[in-house]
């Protein structure tokens, strides 16, 4: 399946932030697949990880570094 690319907010200052939203497995004591990758810029990390990633989600930091064409409020949903 294809991915879904959609934004969140209104911010577009280059992504310097890659959180990845994963699934819990094992009774949260192991984590599953990729379900969502939210891009944000320094300013927006926290809520990025806090109010971006759905709360059945464990957000993790991946990049914490400038991230190629990604705007902050860009987000990936992995079909």
């Amino acid at each position: 399946m294809t991915p879904t690319v959609r934004r969140i907010g209104t911010c577009t200052e280059p992504a310097t932030v890659l959180i990845e939203g994963r699934s819990q497995i094992d009774g949260g004591l192991a984590y599953g697949p990729l379900e969502i990758e939210v891009y944000a810029c320094d300013r927006h990390a926290r809520t990025a990880r806090t109010e971006w990633v759905e709360e059945s989600l464990t957000p993790f930091t991946a990049i914490a570094e400038p991230v190629a064409g990604r705007r902050c409020g860009d987000v990936v949903d992995a079909d």
